[in-house]
């Protein structure tokens, strides 16, 4: 009976990953002086099924996807409130039980702009076709 509850308690840090098969996605939206972007919608789309779906920044700018599937590639498009074509778009894998920060710069980035706005800005190989 000991050995068993030895085993149990040596198990149980793994627990809480066991049976996880979703990730989750989140991030902000902010012009290019910094200021957040209410409206501004995030289509996550899983590549492999086709499933979108559709998510709105709140007054803070903030959006989040919770509990999609982790085993396959996404494309995560950015619109400004209103418009038809994305701002920008990433696309790439996604790691089991791991949140993506997907944070989004609408408009060009100028000499105004706060320095720490560069560091979001999503970083692709030259020539992708899915950042716009």
């Amino acid at each position: 009976m000991k050995a068993f509850l030895l085993a149990l308690l040596l198990l149980l840090p793994f627990a809480s990953h066991a049976g996880q098969l979703s990730s989750d996605f989140r991030g902000k939206v902010v012009d290019a002086s910094g200021q957040a972007v209410p409206g501004a919608v995030m289509l996550v789309e899983h590549v492999e099924t086709g499933r979108i779906t559709r998510h709105v920044a709140n007054a803070k700018g903030r959006w989040h996807a919770v509990g999609r599937r982790s085993d396959g590639t996404y494309r995560v498009s950015c619109f400004a409130p209103g418009a038809d074509v994305p701002a920008v778009r990433f696309q790439g894998r996604v790691a089991l039980g791991q949140i993506h920060v997907r944070n989004c710069v609408l408009g060009e980035l100028n000499a105004s702009s706060p320095r720490w706005l560069s560091a979001w800005q999503w970083r692709q190989a030259k020539g992708d076709r899915f950042v716009l």
